[in-house]
C-alpha cells in the first residue's frame, strides 16, 4: 500500500515504486526475478503444458522414449493373444496323439473324427511349439525391458523438470504467501504428490497401453478363428469396462484426498522437529503426538475407505471375467 507522509501540510501518497531506483528494481538476485505477487505468475503459464499437459514439458529425447515405449507396449500386449494361438494348437495335437496308434496300441477310428497322428510327426510339431514358445519369450521378455526403461525414463525426466520448476514457483512467492501455506505441506507435494506422478507416468502408463493392445489384438485374432465364440464374449466386454472405469475413478478421488491428509500430518512433524526446543521447554510433546497422531488416523481411515472400493471393483472385475470363462466353455462344446 503507498505509505501517508503526515506533517502540518495535507497528507501525501507516496509512490513506493518511485521511491526504488530503476537499477535496483530490474535486480534480480540469483536466477530467479522477484515478483509482485502470484498472479504475476499464473498469468502467464506455459502454453504447451496447458495444451499437452504433463507431456508439455517433454523434449525431443522425451519423445524419441515415448515413441520406442509405446511401440514396445504394443507388441508386449499383443504377444498374450498369440501366446493363446500356439496353446490351442499344441493342445489340438496332444489330443491327437493320445488317440493316436503309438499311443493306444491298436488301429481304431479315432473318436469325433479326430485324425491320426504319428510319432514322428508329434515329436516334430512339439519342436516347432516349443521353438514358437521360445521366440515368443524372447520377444516378450525384451519388449517388456524395452516398454519398462523408456517409460520409467520418461517418468523420472519428466518429474525432475517439475521439481525445479515447482521449487522456482514457490521461490518466487511473497513472503506473505508463505503466512497462509504450511512449509510441510509445500515439501509433502514435492516428494509424495510428485512420486504418485512418477508412477502414473512409468510402468503404468505402459501396462494400460499393453492391456489396450492386448484387448484389440485378442479380439481380432478371436474374430478371425471364430467369430461366434467373440461376438458372445464382446457381451462381458462392456461390464469390464464399467467396473474398470469406476474403480480407475474412485481411486483417484480417495488417493487425491489420502495424500491431503497425509501432507497435513507431514507438516505436523515437520513444525514439530524445526521448534522442538520450544515445544521441549513448554513440555508440550504429547500435545503434538496426538496432533499426529490424530492427522495419521484421518490418513488410515481414507486410505481404508479406497482399499475397500478397490476390493470390491477388483471382486466384481473377477466375477464378470469367470462368467465370461464359463459362458465360452459352455458355448465352445455346442459349436
Amino acid at each position: 500500500m503507498p505509505a501517508e507522509v503526515f506533517g502540518n501540510e495535507k497528507p501525501k501518497k507516496l509512490d513506493r515504486e518511485k521511491l526504488i531506483p530503476l537499477k535496483i528494481k530490474k535486480k534480480s538476485y540469483g536466477s530467479l526475478s522477484s515478483t509482485e505477487n502470484q498472479s504475476e505468475i499464473e498469468s502467464i503459464p506455459d502454453k504447451a503444458v496447458i495444451k499437452y499437459g504433463l507431456f508439455g514439458y517433454s523434449e525431443g529425447w522425451d519423445y524419441l522414449l515415448i515413441t520406442v515405449g509405446t511401440i514396445a507396449s504394443i507388441i508386449h500386449g499383443a504377444g498374450f493373444p498369440l501366446l493363446s494361438i500356439v496353446l490351442g494348437s499344441m493342445t489340438t495335437v496332444f489330443i491327437q496323439a493320445q488317440n493316436s496308434p503309438f499311443v493306444t496300441g491298436h488301429l481304431n477310428d479315432t473318436p469325433k473324427g479326430v485324425a491320426f497322428i504319428t510319432q514322428d510327426e508329434f515329436n516334430q510339431k512339439v519342436m516347432q511349439f516349443a521353438i514358437y514358445y521360445l521366440g515368443l519369450g524372447v520377444a516378450m521378455f525384451l519388449t517388456s525391458y524395452i516398454q519398462i526403461a523408456c517409460w520409467e525414463s520418461v517418468a523420472e525426466r519428466m518429474v525432475h523438470k517439475l521439481r525445479n520448476n515447482y521449487l522456482k514457483s514457490i521461490l518466487r512467492q511473497e513472503i506473505a504467501w508463505f503466512d497462509t501455506k504450511q512449509t510441510g505441506n509445500l515439501t509433502a507435494r514435492l516428494t509424495d504428490d510428485l512420486e504418485r506422478v512418477r508412477e502414473g507416468l512409468g510402468d503404468k502408463l505402459s501396462l494400460f497401453i499393453q492391456m489396450v493392445s492386448a484387448f484389440i489384438s485378442g479380439f481380432l485374432i478371436g474374430f478371425i478363428y471364430n467369430w461366434q465364440m467373440s461376438l458372445v464374449m464382446l457381451i462381458f466386454a462392456p461390464f469390464l469396462v464399467i467396473t474398470n472405469s469406476w474403480v480407475s475413478k474412485i481411486t483417484a478421488q480417495r488417493t487425491a484426498v489420502e495424500q491431503q491428509k497425509y501432507a497435513v500430518a507431514g507438516a505436523i512433524a515437520e513444525e514439530t522437529f524445526s521448534s522442538m526446543r520450544t515445544i521441549h521447554s513448554l513440555n508440550a510433546e504429547r500435545q503434538e503426538i496426538k496432533r499426529y497422531e490424530e492427522a495419521l488416523e484421518d490418513g488410515r481411515k481414507t486410505g481404508l475407505i479406497k482399499y475397500r472400493y478397490m476390493g470390491l471393483g477388483v471382486g466384481a472385475t473377477f466375477l464378470v471375467m469367470y462368467i465370461s470363462y464359463a459362458v465360452a466353455f459352455w458355448f465352445g462344446s455346442r459349436l
